[in-house]
């Protein structure tokens, strides 16, 4: 965890994932969803990366799908929020799960939580920015 200053009235919080991945150097994002994963009950983001934009008669399409863990970040007892415990105790309400299209449960972030994609190279790194 990285404390680091968001704006002049608040102070936010830089969550890195420790999960890495190599992807395609040229290609893009094709789909991503926040799941619950572990017996702690942590947050993660499922992604799937395609070579698309560079598809053609020699290099055929293809997929990589990983999982990014943010084990820092816990689902409360109460099954629908997940919190980042700051290291003076203080709880930080990150992400919740709600009621979607069709009514479907899906994992939302919330207004105060950004996330940040690294991508050199193809060198898949992913973090979360709280503001709290």
């Amino acid at each position: 965890m990285v404390a680091l200053t968001i704006h002049a009235s608040g102070h936010g919080y830089l969550v890195e994932s420790p999960t890495h991945e190599q992807t395609f150097a040229y290609g893009s994002e094709q789909h991503q969803q926040w799941i619950t994963r572990g017996a702690d009950r942590h947050l993660a983001l499922s992604a799937n990366f395609t070579n698309d934009p560079y598809v053609d008669r020699v290099t055929p399409r293809e997929y990589d799908d990983f999982i990014f863990d943010f084990p820092q970040i816990r689902l409360s007892p109460d099954g629908r929020t997940f919190y980042y415990r700051v290291s003076n105790g203080h709880s930080v309400p990150v992400a919740q799960r709600r009621r979607g299209f069709l009514g479907l449960e899906e994992i939302r972030l919330l207004d105060n939580v950004e996330l940040l994609m690294k991508k050199p190279h193809g060198y898949l790194s992913f973090s979360l920015i709280i503001e709290g």
